[in-house]
Protein backbone atom coordinates (compact mmCIF):
# COMPACT_ATOMS: atom_id res chain seq x y z
CA UNK A 1 0.00 0.00 0.00
CA UNK A 2 1.36 3.45 -0.94
CA UNK A 3 1.48 5.99 1.86
CA UNK A 4 0.29 9.57 1.47
CA UNK A 5 2.09 12.71 2.59
CA UNK A 6 -1.03 13.84 4.46
CA UNK A 7 -1.26 10.59 6.46
CA UNK A 8 2.02 8.66 6.21
CA UNK A 9 0.83 5.44 7.86
CA UNK A 10 1.15 2.17 5.97
CA UNK A 11 -2.17 0.52 6.81
CA UNK A 12 -1.80 -0.19 10.58
CA UNK A 13 1.95 0.54 10.81
CA UNK A 14 3.15 3.80 12.37
CA UNK A 15 5.51 6.02 10.35
CA UNK A 16 7.86 6.76 13.28
CA UNK A 17 7.26 4.37 16.17
CA UNK A 18 8.38 0.78 15.49
CA UNK A 19 4.95 -0.75 16.09
CA UNK A 20 1.72 -1.88 14.46
CA UNK A 21 -1.85 -1.67 15.70
CA UNK A 22 -2.36 -4.45 18.24
CA UNK A 23 1.28 -4.61 19.37
CA UNK A 24 0.90 -2.52 22.51
CA UNK A 25 -0.94 -2.71 25.86
CA UNK A 26 -3.18 0.14 27.10
CA UNK A 27 -0.53 1.86 29.26
CA UNK A 28 2.83 3.17 28.03
CA UNK A 29 5.65 4.82 29.99
CA UNK A 30 7.52 7.64 28.24
CA UNK A 31 11.18 8.20 29.14
CA UNK A 32 13.00 10.78 27.07
CA UNK A 33 16.32 9.00 26.60
CA UNK A 34 16.21 5.84 24.44
CA UNK A 35 18.89 4.28 26.65
CA UNK A 36 16.55 4.48 29.64
CA UNK A 37 14.00 2.22 27.97
CA UNK A 38 16.32 -0.69 28.74
CA UNK A 39 16.26 0.16 32.46
CA UNK A 40 12.70 -1.16 32.49
CA UNK A 41 14.19 -4.67 32.42
CA UNK A 42 15.06 -4.06 36.09
CA UNK A 43 11.43 -3.51 37.11
CA UNK A 44 9.41 -5.58 34.62
CA UNK A 45 9.34 -9.30 33.93
CA UNK A 46 9.84 -10.76 30.45
CA UNK A 47 10.97 -7.38 29.14
CA UNK A 48 11.82 -7.25 25.45
CA UNK A 49 12.73 -4.54 22.96
CA UNK A 50 10.13 -4.39 20.19
CA UNK A 51 12.01 -2.01 17.92
CA UNK A 52 14.10 1.14 17.57
CA UNK A 53 13.73 3.91 15.00
CA UNK A 54 15.45 7.31 15.31
CA UNK A 55 14.91 8.51 18.90
CA UNK A 56 12.02 6.12 19.44
CA UNK A 57 13.01 2.93 21.30
CA UNK A 58 10.06 0.73 22.23
CA UNK A 59 9.81 -2.22 24.61
CA UNK A 60 7.29 -4.07 26.75
CA UNK A 61 7.21 -6.35 29.77
CA UNK A 62 4.87 -7.51 32.52
CA UNK A 63 4.23 -6.93 36.21
CA UNK A 64 2.00 -9.47 37.96
CA UNK A 65 0.75 -10.54 34.55
CA UNK A 66 -0.15 -7.01 33.39
CA UNK A 67 1.66 -5.99 30.20
CA UNK A 68 3.17 -2.46 30.16
CA UNK A 69 4.92 -0.68 27.29
CA UNK A 70 7.87 1.73 27.43
CA UNK A 71 8.65 4.13 24.57
CA UNK A 72 11.27 6.88 24.46
CA UNK A 73 10.24 10.31 23.19
CA UNK A 74 13.64 11.85 22.51
CA UNK A 75 14.35 15.43 23.56
CA UNK A 76 11.75 18.19 23.45
CA UNK A 77 8.19 18.80 22.34
CA UNK A 78 8.22 17.90 18.62
CA UNK A 79 9.27 14.27 19.10
CA UNK A 80 7.06 13.95 22.20
CA UNK A 81 4.09 15.05 20.07
CA UNK A 82 4.86 12.36 17.49
CA UNK A 83 5.10 9.73 20.22
CA UNK A 84 1.76 10.54 21.86
CA UNK A 85 -0.18 10.91 18.61
CA UNK A 86 1.09 7.63 17.20
CA UNK A 87 0.63 5.73 20.48
CA UNK A 88 -3.01 6.84 20.56
CA UNK A 89 -3.59 5.51 17.06
CA UNK A 90 -1.81 2.27 18.00
CA UNK A 91 -4.35 1.67 20.79
CA UNK A 92 -2.59 3.01 23.89
CA UNK A 93 -5.04 4.74 26.26
CA UNK A 94 -2.81 6.08 29.07
CA UNK A 95 0.68 7.60 28.91
CA UNK A 96 2.98 8.36 31.84
CA UNK A 97 6.10 10.40 31.24
CA UNK A 98 9.06 9.07 33.26
CA UNK A 99 11.91 11.53 32.98
CA UNK A 100 14.09 14.10 34.63
CA UNK A 101 13.86 17.73 35.64
CA UNK A 102 15.98 20.50 37.05
CA UNK A 103 14.59 21.51 40.45
CA UNK A 104 14.09 25.21 41.18
CA UNK A 105 13.31 24.75 44.89
CA UNK A 106 16.26 24.45 47.27
CA UNK A 107 14.49 21.72 49.27
CA UNK A 108 14.18 19.39 46.26
CA UNK A 109 17.48 17.55 46.44
CA UNK A 110 18.84 15.76 43.37
CA UNK A 111 17.34 12.28 43.37
CA UNK A 112 13.91 13.42 44.59
CA UNK A 113 11.02 11.63 42.88
CA UNK A 114 8.23 14.02 41.87
CA UNK A 115 4.70 13.65 40.50
CA UNK A 116 3.65 16.51 38.23
CA UNK A 117 0.24 18.06 38.84
CA UNK A 118 0.58 20.48 35.94
CA UNK A 119 2.90 22.20 33.51
CA UNK A 120 3.37 25.73 32.24
CA UNK A 121 3.75 25.94 28.43
CA UNK A 122 7.17 26.94 27.21
CA UNK A 123 7.44 25.15 23.88
CA UNK A 124 5.86 25.07 20.48
CA UNK A 125 4.23 21.71 19.70
CA UNK A 126 1.62 21.81 22.47
CA UNK A 127 0.34 25.25 21.49
CA UNK A 128 -1.22 23.83 18.33
CA UNK A 129 -3.53 21.71 20.49
CA UNK A 130 -4.55 24.26 23.14
CA UNK A 131 -2.73 27.60 22.92
CA UNK A 132 -1.48 29.14 26.13
CA UNK A 133 -3.33 26.87 28.55
CA UNK A 134 -1.88 25.49 31.79
CA UNK A 135 -1.64 21.73 31.30
CA UNK A 136 -2.92 19.46 34.07
CA UNK A 137 -2.25 15.79 34.68
CA UNK A 138 -5.19 13.38 34.70
CA UNK A 139 -6.53 13.35 38.26
CA UNK A 140 -6.84 9.56 38.52
CA UNK A 141 -3.27 8.99 37.29
CA UNK A 142 -1.95 11.49 39.84
CA UNK A 143 -3.98 9.87 42.63
CA UNK A 144 -2.68 6.38 41.77
CA UNK A 145 0.90 7.67 41.81
CA UNK A 146 0.43 8.92 45.37
CA UNK A 147 -1.31 5.68 46.42
CA UNK A 148 1.45 3.47 45.07
CA UNK A 149 4.25 5.67 46.41
CA UNK A 150 2.79 5.31 49.91
CA UNK A 151 2.40 1.55 49.47
CA UNK A 152 5.97 1.11 48.20
CA UNK A 153 7.53 3.52 50.71
CA UNK A 154 8.90 5.81 47.99
CA UNK A 155 8.94 9.49 49.05
CA UNK A 156 6.97 11.48 46.46
CA UNK A 157 6.68 15.25 46.08
CA UNK A 158 3.94 16.83 43.97
CA UNK A 159 5.25 19.62 41.73
CA UNK A 160 4.42 22.01 38.92
CA UNK A 161 6.94 22.38 36.13
CA UNK A 162 7.72 24.64 33.21
CA UNK A 163 8.48 22.73 30.02
CA UNK A 164 10.94 24.66 27.87
CA UNK A 165 11.96 23.84 24.29
CA UNK A 166 15.47 25.11 25.02
CA UNK A 167 18.13 23.50 27.20
CA UNK A 168 20.63 26.34 27.34
CA UNK A 169 19.43 29.96 27.19
CA UNK A 170 15.76 29.04 27.62
CA UNK A 171 16.59 27.47 30.97
CA UNK A 172 18.96 30.25 31.99
CA UNK A 173 22.26 28.50 31.31
CA UNK A 174 24.93 31.04 30.37
CA UNK A 175 26.75 31.02 27.04
CA UNK A 176 29.72 33.26 26.18
CA UNK A 177 28.33 36.70 25.39
CA UNK A 178 24.85 35.80 26.74
CA UNK A 179 25.49 35.83 30.48
CA UNK A 180 23.10 38.73 31.15
CA UNK A 181 20.30 37.20 29.12
CA UNK A 182 20.77 33.86 30.85
CA UNK A 183 20.67 35.42 34.33
CA UNK A 184 17.49 37.33 33.42
CA UNK A 185 15.88 34.18 32.05
CA UNK A 186 16.73 32.17 35.16
CA UNK A 187 15.09 34.82 37.36
CA UNK A 188 11.99 34.60 35.16
CA UNK A 189 11.81 30.85 35.74
CA UNK A 190 12.23 31.27 39.49
CA UNK A 191 9.37 33.77 39.60
CA UNK A 192 6.79 31.92 37.48
CA UNK A 193 5.41 29.72 40.27
CA UNK A 194 6.89 26.36 39.30
CA UNK A 195 9.07 23.89 41.19
CA UNK A 196 11.17 22.60 38.31
CA UNK A 197 11.90 22.71 34.62
CA UNK A 198 11.93 20.00 31.94
CA UNK A 199 11.46 19.79 28.17
CA UNK A 200 8.58 17.38 27.43
CA UNK A 201 5.88 17.21 30.12
CA UNK A 202 3.74 20.08 28.86
CA UNK A 203 3.61 18.62 25.35
CA UNK A 204 2.75 15.14 26.63
CA UNK A 205 -0.11 16.48 28.75
CA UNK A 206 -1.49 18.83 26.07
CA UNK A 207 -1.37 16.36 23.18
CA UNK A 208 -2.65 13.45 25.25
CA UNK A 209 -5.72 15.43 26.29
CA UNK A 210 -6.36 16.46 22.68
CA UNK A 211 -6.23 12.89 21.33
CA UNK A 212 -8.27 11.42 24.18
CA UNK A 213 -5.63 9.82 26.39
CA UNK A 214 -5.09 9.95 30.13
CA UNK A 215 -1.67 11.34 31.01
CA UNK A 216 0.64 11.97 33.92
CA UNK A 217 4.30 12.64 34.57
CA UNK A 218 6.76 11.25 37.09
CA UNK A 219 10.12 13.06 37.20
CA UNK A 220 13.37 12.67 39.11
CA UNK A 221 15.29 15.81 39.97
CA UNK A 222 18.64 15.18 38.30
CA UNK A 223 19.91 18.63 39.30
CA UNK A 224 18.99 21.59 41.48
CA UNK A 225 19.34 24.93 39.76
CA UNK A 226 18.89 26.87 42.99
CA UNK A 227 21.84 25.14 44.71
CA UNK A 228 23.73 24.26 41.50
CA UNK A 229 23.89 20.60 42.60
CA UNK A 230 24.12 17.83 39.98
CA UNK A 231 23.33 14.11 40.42
CA UNK A 232 26.16 12.18 38.74
CA UNK A 233 24.89 8.64 39.44
CA UNK A 234 21.35 8.90 38.12
CA UNK A 235 20.47 5.23 37.71
CA UNK A 236 19.34 4.34 41.30
CA UNK A 237 16.87 7.25 41.32
CA UNK A 238 15.66 6.35 37.84
CA UNK A 239 15.03 2.76 38.91
CA UNK A 240 13.06 3.92 41.98
CA UNK A 241 10.95 6.15 39.73
CA UNK A 242 10.41 3.33 37.22
CA UNK A 243 9.40 0.96 40.02
CA UNK A 244 6.74 3.44 41.10
CA UNK A 245 5.68 3.98 37.48
CA UNK A 246 5.15 0.30 36.67
CA UNK A 247 3.27 -0.39 39.90
CA UNK A 248 1.02 2.57 39.10
CA UNK A 249 0.50 1.36 35.53
CA UNK A 250 -0.46 -2.07 36.87
CA UNK A 251 -3.35 -0.70 38.96
CA UNK A 252 -4.75 1.88 36.55
CA UNK A 253 -8.28 0.92 35.68
CA UNK A 254 -9.12 0.37 32.01
CA UNK A 255 -9.69 3.64 30.24
CA UNK A 256 -13.43 4.42 30.21
CA UNK A 257 -15.17 3.79 26.91
CA UNK A 258 -15.99 6.83 24.80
Amino acid sequence: MTRSARDPWREDTAPHLPARLGDLPPVCLLPGDPARVDLAAGVLDDFEILGHNREFRLGAGTLDGVRIAVCSTGIGGPSAEITVVELARLGVRTVLRTGGMGALREDLAPGSVCAVSGAVPGGGAGTYYSPGAFRTASADVLARLHDQAARLGIPLTEVRVASIDSYYLGQGRPLPGYETQAAHRFKELQSCGVDGVDMETETVLAVARAVGLRAGALLVAHANRATDAWLEDYEPAQLAMLRLAVHTARVLEPYPAG
